[in-house]
């Protein structure tokens, strides 16, 4: 049996639906629904995560991008600085909300959109970023095709929503709330990193930094020059759990430079034989001891150059990106350990 509570929540869960269906955004509810937080369980006050000054990771991204949908640019660079947070702030001023900087329920509630199927833009990036720090890997191009609905609804499945491949409200706040609710940089858990080899494109692997079980940061990464895990140099990574040693931001290697992390040694399996060790694991990126870029194929990144994501063997992310993970893990902890799987 319902109880009155729970009568009240399904009524205000439907008016909402309805809402969402009509085409009416978390901004564009009409008075009745001015405060949805306080309407409706989808955007409770229990539903989303706290984002602030100084914190970091894909739900500062995901801020920044739905102030740029909102007529609010803003760099999407995932660090909630100065700039980040006047940028709230003269929205919430334009919303009727506290001017105080800081991304709660009520401001995430206006500054959502609702994105569906044939959506461009912003928006369309930060939800398909969330998709990625949640686990269902997706393309960040700022367009709803097949593939990101097919993400949505896998997601929406998981998280028993209504499979319907429309990010609304609902969607919106499980997204941002991930698995630990968010109220600290990453949420709560263990800090580790996760190398996912990518089977078609050595060159397409992701690298992930987790906090707990969820992904709070994701990276492009080369994973070598070949598949052949035995293949010193240039193969895969084999596929085990590796500790990670010392990491720097001026490592002075033969070929590896400025920002780089040690992984510890380990042996090769060829077929199911236990193979060569391999050594020499890092993982870096194509920069000078400073962390600029110097004239040298290994010192200097080009995108157009399609050599750039093959690595020695190792894992070889942006300089950009490298030097953000550093950035983010000297806020939320160094991990101890990286997983690769395939």
């Amino acid at each position: 049996m319902r109880t009155s509570t729970q009568n009240r929540r399904v009524v205000s869960t439907a008016v909402w639906s309805a809402l969402l269906a009509a085409g009416v955004t978390a901004t564009e509810a009409p008075a009745a629904l001015a405060h949805p937080v306080t309407t409706t369980a989808a955007v409770s006050q229990a539903s989303w995560p706290t984002v602030e000054a100084g914190r970091r990771g894909v739900d500062v991204t995901t801020v920044q991008l739905l102030l740029t949908a909102r007529g609010y640019a803003t760099n999407a660079d995932g660090v909630f600085g100065s700039r980040t947070t006047a940028k709230v702030r003269a929205f919430q001023k334009a919303k009727g909300l506290t001017p105080d900087g800081i991304v709660g329920a009520r401001t995430w509630a206006r500054l959502i959109l609702t994105v569906r199927s044939g959506s461009k833009g912003a928006a369309v990036k930060a939800v398909q970023r969330q998709l990625t720090a949640n686990g269902y890997a997706t393309n960040a191009d700022g367009v709803v095709g097949p593939r990101t609905v097919v993400k949505v609804k896998a997601f929406q499945k998981a998280r028993r929503l209504t499979p319907d491949g429309v990010v609304g409200a609902g969607t919106w706040a499980a997204l941002v709330r991930g698995g630990n609710g968010g109220s600290t940089p990453g949420g709560g858990g263990a800090v580790s990193l996760k190398f996912d080899k990518n089977p078609n494109d050595v060159t397409s692997a992701r690298l992930y930094v987790m906090r707990g079980n969820r992904v709070v940061a994701s990276y492009r990464a080369g994973s070598g020059v070949n598949k052949k895990v035995c293949t010193t140099g240039q193969g895969w990574l084999p596929n085990a759990t590796y500790t990670l040693g010392l990491h720097s931001q001026t490592y002075n290697g033969r070929l590896i430079k400025g920002y780089a992390i040690r992984l510890a040694d380990k042996r090769c399996n060829n077929n199911g034989t236990t193979g060569r060790k391999r050594t020499e694991l890092f993982i870096h990126s194509e920069m000078t001891r400073t962390g600029g870029q110097g004239s040298g194929e290994h010192q200097k990144w080009t995108e157009r150059n399609p050599n750039d994501f093959y690595s020695n063997g190792c894992i070889k992310l942006r300089p950009n990106d490298i030097k953000s993970m550093f950035r983010l893990l000297d806020q939320i902890g160094w991990p101890k350990s990286l997983k690769v799987v395939s």
